[in-house]
């Protein structure tokens, strides 16, 4: 079964607590956004500032060029996933490093990025982020031609858990479901949401 898992993307400290505090009345998990304004055109809230809540389930998305440096920094939020970026730098040495941590690693994939690169690091992850959306942002509309490559992840990577992240709505969440996603990203819908739990209750209904 699918789930779904509120983000926060926020360069805030005090919006990142209220956030926090907000998802974790209604959600199991939480996915946490970092950009360095390098990889991503914006720069979000610094991981030496972030911190994790033991109640949620933790994933946290790198969208850094160097991740490398800041390993120290992704170690001690102590996520129970750690998603790096196949278009980033020293992808290998950080996926080692969190194995050796035992942190469950991830790798995101841009829309232009084909899932054979994803052949360098087989050994090294259990999770792939299928990104369709405004890098570094929350809202916009999703890529659906996405979808493909979901399907192409799965076929190619049976055992490997799939993340969908950009754009999900009450309208196009069945079909990312459908296409082979367990996890379901969800940021603008839910934080823009008159009643956020109401919302997740809603999205939850759709993929049961």
């Amino acid at each position: 079964m699918a789930v779904i898992t509120p983000t926060i993307t926020t360069d805030d400290e005090h919006e990142y607590r209220q956030q926090m505090e907000l998802i974790a009345d209604f959600a199991d998990g939480v996915h946490l956004d970092f950009a360095d304004g390098e990889l991503a055109p914006t720069k979000l809230l610094p991981l030496n500032k972030a911190w994790r809540d033991d109640a949620l389930i933790t994933h946290a998305h790198i969208m850094y060029k160097s991740p490398k440096n800041y390993i120290k920094d992704i170690l001690r939020l102590d996520a129970d996933l750690v998603i790096l970026h196949a278009e980033s730098r020293d992808i290998t040495d950080c996926l080692k490093m969190l194995q050796k941590n035992g942190t469950r690693a991830g790798i995101a994939l841009l829309p232009e990025t084909p899932i054979l690169i994803l052949t360098r690091y087989e050994g090294l992850f259990d999770h792939v982020l299928i990104f369709a959306g405004n890098l570094g942002h929350q809202g916009g509309k999703a890529d659906m031609t996405m979808t493909k490559k979901a399907y192409e992840v799965k076929e190619r990577f049976p055992n490997v858990e799939i993340s969908w992240d950009g754009g999900v709505n009450d309208e196009n969440i069945e079909e990312i479901v459908f296409a082979g996603v367990s996890i379901v990203n969800v940021g603008s819908f839910l934080k823009n949401a008159k009643n956020p739990k109401k919302t997740y209750d809603k999205l939850t209904s759709l993929i049961s």
